[in-house]
């Protein structure tokens, strides 16, 4: 029985090795084998016959030829002649061994470093190319007529036999578009006597010819040369094209990107400030007339932030960036929250609003609290938007349970204007409104839907819509939901738990923003909080001089110095020892992972209220940066992937450690070198190096932090860069500190 050792050393042989059984079919091979014929999986040649790989009329002589020999003495090797899957020759050494059960076992390699005379017989009748062999005194011996009609020869081809070939080409020097260089690069390749396949020439006309040279050995002796000519001009004019539009659509998605993510700013910093201001003015004193103002901003805010945050989502989801957090959640707590969010909207209608949740639901469930959040609010707006008398329902019913999963049915039931058939058809499309003879679509993107209906395919669910104009809506949701483990539960805690964590702490914040300065500044002061202020990067590493924090709270996008090169200095002169937290207003998920690992300790996204802003804050004093436990967690499972290859053997996984530490302490070194001198191409070189080692023995911790640093389509500050780079060699440092031991 093959053991994974073995098993490995085959599938990682340079050797094509395959299995076929007694009929000829192919039962195995390694990629080494399918690579040699062009063909990238293996499946695509797997339970095909051999014949497959051969012409019909080549197949047959092998059959008559070679396998009496192998049925006779159990074994053949030689010289074949395959086709490739883009139809170009394989020319190659095979060796075959009979089975006992008729199988066989076929190991082959490449051969192109010589060619036979039953090469060159097949090569001239099958190849839709235009071929010349000379022999070594420069006299043709063999041409086809493709050969003829390419470069104008007005001769049959056997009237060339016995021409001498040099003074061909200086005939048909005046039809390549450089005579000169044609004749240079012909003598430095005959001269040579090295294979050469697809090199490049072009004609005067502007035919691209892509011409091939091999030298002809026959009894380890020269005996002439092959030349072979085939016209690419279409394939490289589509390559072009296909090009071209990659590029188009690149820099499209680049500069789409871009403006997204400024829009993302430029927006959302001046709603922080709106909703941040009319938050603190609720806190005041205020007369009823005041009160309704103010909730009013409010809710107008909250709208105008829906709509943005929808025009956000339709680009992550067309950009293919819409992912899923999951947590810990309580859904019976997110069903009460959003009732508590739409229960003024109700009652300023005279609606009636009831929701009800299920015994049988666990408490505790996997998902993404924000996404499952922005669906019910989405569907249960929708449903008190259209319905001017009556009732809403919603209730959760478990449908199927196994031991890893909660199969949940969400529905929710109202008595609204309902939809038309032909609406329903296009309700989950893109900025489609249904039009009323009310005004019931002057609020609202028309995106919500179309949003709600990707988030829970995402999560794997379905929604369906049943409508009857004039009766009401039944919007049901069908969403699998994980159970979770005893070690993710809950932490409850109180606000007052919250506060005396936060009162008293020295907070330095750094926004340019006056506005949202002063908005922070208030938050984190009924907080009880010790606020310091700067501008800037470079006045907050004056402030970091002169006083001791114990966070820093930075915005990164500040004029003098923006906050990614305000943290790597901070890094470079305090260690970890000061913890800085990234405030940005881009609303992509990508963009904290990304601060997480330029090395900013947590991520907080604006606009932020203040409760959220308090719990966020409580989090990390309470339990630390979100980026220890990011790469505690990496560690957790650097260690499982390295014990479980061993099998569990700890001599064997002592090795592996070994072999990581080698490799560790020669990148740290190369590293070091190379960011002292902003040689970023020797830094990547570096990188790819360890990358094929990492995932050689099955440590998939670095994959989001390395495809970052590869990521060519965003450009890149050499702060960034020293940042990240900063992060992997930290991760290095401490897999080397731990397995040193």
């Amino acid at each position: 029985m093959t053991s994974n050792k073995q098993l490995a050393a085959i599938q990682n042989a340079f050797d094509g090795i395959a299995l076929l059984d007694e009929n000829g079919i192919y039962q195995f091979m390694n990629k080494a084998h399918a690579q040699l014929f062009g063909y990238d999986s293996v499946d695509e040649l797997v339970g095909q016959s051999w014949k497959f790989i051969y012409a019909p009329e080549y197949a047959d002589r092998i059959e008559h030829d070679v396998f009496p020999m192998l049925n006779l003495k159990g074994y053949w090797s030689g010289e074949t002649i395959g086709i490739s899957k883009d139809k170009k020759p394989v020319l190659q050494y095979v060796s075959l061994t009979k089975l006992p059960d008729g199988g066989l076992i076929c190991i082959c390699r490449e051969n192109l470093n010589s060619i036979t005379a039953a090469k060159l017989q097949y090569l001239m009748a099958n190849l839709g190319k235009s071929i010349l062999v000379e022999d070594e005194y420069h006299k043709i011996v063999m041409v086809n007529n493709q050969f003829c009609e390419l470069f104008k020869i007005p001769s049959k081809p056997q009237d060339l036999i016995g021409a001498d070939c040099l003074e061909a080409l200086c005939k048909a020097l005046p039809l390549f578009k450089d005579p000169t260089l044609v004749m240079e690069t012909f003598s430095a390749v005959a001269d040579k006597r090295d294979t050469v396949i697809g090199h490049e020439v072009l004609l005067a006309d502007g035919t691209i010819l892509e011409r091939d040279y091999v030298p002809i050995i026959i009894d380890n002796t020269f005996k002439g040369q092959l030349w072979s000519y085939t016209d690419v001009t279409q394939n490289r004019q589509l390559q072009r094209s296909l090009l071209d539009a990659k590029n188009r659509a690149v820099a499209s998605e680049k500069a789409k990107s871009g403006f997204l993510s400024n829009m993302s700013h430029e927006i959302r910093t001046p709603m922080n400030a709106i909703i941040g201001f009319a938050e603190q003015l609720s806190f005041t004193a205020l007369n009823p007339e005041q009160a309704f103002f103010v909730n009013n901003i409010t809710d107008a805010a909250g709208g105008l932030l829906g709509v943005i945050n929808d025009i956000l989502d339709l680009s992550r989801i067309e950009a293919g960036k819409m992912n899923i957090e999951k947590e810990v959640i309580n859904l019976r707590q997110i069903i009460i929250s959003v009732e508590n969010i739409l229960k003024p909207k109700t009652e300023e209608k005279g609606l009636q609003f009831t929701s009800v949740v299920a015994d049988d639901i666990k408490d505790r469930l996997f998902a993404d609290e924000v996404r499952i959040r922005q669906i019910l609010i989405n569907i249960v707006g929708n449903a008190i938007k259209f319905t001017e008398t009556g009732a809403i329902n919603l209730m959760v019913d478990l449908t199927e349970e196994n031991d890893h999963k909660q199969f949940l049915a969400i529905v929710c039931k109202d008595s609204g204007i309902g939809i038309s058939n032909d609406s329903i058809a296009r309700v989950f499309d893109e900025f489609f409104q249904e039009s009323h003879d009310s005004d019931h679509r002057s609020n609202g993107s028309g995106l919500g839907l179309a949003i709600t209906k990707t988030l829970i395919d995402l999560m794997g669910g379905v929604i369906t819509i049943c409508s009857e104009k004039g009766l009401g809506t039944t919007v049901t949701m069908k969403i699998p939901f994980e159970l979770v483990t005893d070690d993710e539960l809950i932490i409850e805690h109180n606000p007052n738990e919250e506060l005396n964590l936060i009162a008293g702490k020295q907070i330095l914040l750094v926004e340019d923003n006056k506005l949202n300065r002063l908005v922070f500044k208030m938050m984190l002061s009924n907080m009880k909080a010790d606020v310091d202020e700067a501008e800037n990067g470079l006045e907050a590493l004056d402030k970091l001089r002169e006083s001791t924090y114990d966070l820093v709270l930075m915005d990164i996008q500040m004029p003098v110095m923006d906050g990614t090169s305000a943290l790597q200095i901070i890094k470079k002169i305090y260690g970890d020892s000061i913890p800085v937290i990234a405030l940005t207003a881009a609303a992509f998920n990508s963009e904290v992972s990304h601060m997480l690992n330029l090395g900013f300790s947590d991520c907080i996204t604006k606009p932020i209220d203040q409760k959220n802003l308090q719990t966020r804050l409580y989090q990390f004093f309470k339990n630390g940066s979100a980026k220890e436990k990011y790469y505690q967690k990496i560690e957790m499972e650097i260690l499982a992937n390295i014990n479980e290859m061993a099998g569990g053997d700890v001599t064997q996984a002592s090795k592996l450690i070994g072999y990581l530490l080698e490799e560790l302490v020669f990148s740290l070194a190369e590293w070091e070198k190379s960011l002292e001198k902003r040689d970023w191409n020797a830094a990547r070189t570096i990188l790819h190096r360890e990358k094929v080692m990492i995932k050689s023995i099955g440590i998939t911790g670095f994959d989001g932090l390395i495809s970052e640093v590869e990521d060519d389509s965003v450009p890149k500050t050499d702060s960034e860069l020293i940042l990240m780079y900063s992060q992997l060699t930290d991760l290095l440092k401490i897999l080397k500190a731990r397995f040193s031991h």
